[in-house]
C-alpha cells in the first residue's frame, strides 16, 4: 500500500472541507469546486438595491446546516453598504436536511462599477447521492 498516497488523500480532503450528505454512499474525488452547477444572477428591485439570486438544477439541493460564506466586493467606482447574505428558504419536502430552493439574498450598493460576488456553497445532488462544496465567483457590471 502507497502510504504517501494515502496520506495527500487524506489531507486533501481536510484542506477542501468535503461534506458528505446523510445518506452519502461515495464522493468524487475527481470533481473540482470550480466545476458546479449553481447559477447566479442579480436583479435591481430600486435605486442601489439589489438581489442576488441562487439557483441549482432539479434533483440538486443547498445543505441548510453548512456553513456557507458569499462575499461581495465593490471597484471601479462601486461601493457595496450593506448586505444580508445568509441562505434560508423553505425546507425541501422529500429531504429536510437541504433548502428546496434558496430565497433572493439582498444588498445595497452605492456609485457605478464592477461587483464581485465570491463564496463557497455547498449542495448536494441526490441522484448520485454526494456532497460538494463549490468554489463561486461572478463579476457583474452595475
Amino acid at each position: 500500500m502507497n502510504w504517501k498516497f494515502v496520506t495527500s488523500l487524506f489531507v486533501s480532503i481536510l484542506i477542501f472541507g468535503f461534506v458528505g450528505c446523510n445518506e452519502s454512499k461515495e464522493v468524487q474525488v475527481g470533481e473540482t469546486m470550480e466545476s458546479h452547477p449553481i447559477e447566479v444572477s442579480i436583479k435591481e428591485k430600486s435605486s442601489g438595491k439589489y438581489e442576488l439570486e441562487l439557483f441549482l438544477p432539479k434533483d440538486f439541493g443547498f445543505q441548510i446546516e453548512a456553513p456557507h460564506r458569499i462575499f461581495l466586493s465593490g471597484s471601479e467606482g462601486l461601493k457595496v453598504t450593506t448586505a444580508e447574505l445568509k441562505l434560508t428558504g423553505p425546507t425541501h419536502p422529500k429531504k429536510p436536511e437541504y433548502f428546496e430552493y434558496v430565497k433572493p439574498l439582498t444588498f445595497q450598493v452605492e456609485g457605478k462599477g464592477k461587483l464581485l460576488m465570491e463564496g463557497k456553497l455547498f449542495y448536494c445532488n441526490f441522484l448520485k447521492n454526494i456532497c460538494i462544496p463549490a468554489k463561486v465567483t461572478k463579476t457583474f457590471s452595475i
